[in-house]
């Protein structure tokens, strides 16, 4: 009888797991933009400037209970603006693993004049991380 509830318990908690948590569950853990020479690796530290011969990195972290699961999959966009204009827009399907975890996005900043600029990433149409920043030569 025990080894039958101990396997029921098993399966229960194995499916909590597998199940999609609900983008209000999510918070955000910090969030910033840095930039990767050359398009290789890059480090964590923010940058309010960032070269156009240099890859773009938006970093979002995210964290959510219970711990240990994942929170199933979501659609995350990260829209770019400069002033109130939408100048790019990237969208993905992701499957945040267990918490906490990283996102980013990566994309070359030669794509981007001079200028100010903002990112907005949102998961599931809920806006959860706002970046600014300068984009120069």
């Amino acid at each position: 009888m025990m080894k039958k509830i101990a396997a029921s318990l098993a399966v229960l908690c194995s499916m909590q797991g597998c199940a999609s948590i609900n983008v209000d569950q999510i918070t955000p853990n910090g969030g910033l933009v840095t930039a990767a020479r050359n398009g290789a690796a890059f480090e964590e530290i923010p940058q309010t400037q960032i070269h156009q011969r240099d890859t773009l990195v938006v970093i979002t972290r995210l964290k959510w209970d219970p711990q240990a699961g994942s929170a199933g999959t979501h659609a995350v966009n990260w829209t770019w603006y400069e002033g109130d204009k939408v100048v790019a827009v990237r969208d993905k399907n992701m499957r945040l693993e267990a918490s906490p975890y990283r996102m980013y996005w990566r994309m070359p900043a030669s794509g981007f004049d001079p200028g100010h600029y903002r990112v907005v990433v949102s998961i599931d149409k809920k806006v959860i991380d706002t970046q600014d920043y300068d984009i120069i030569q």
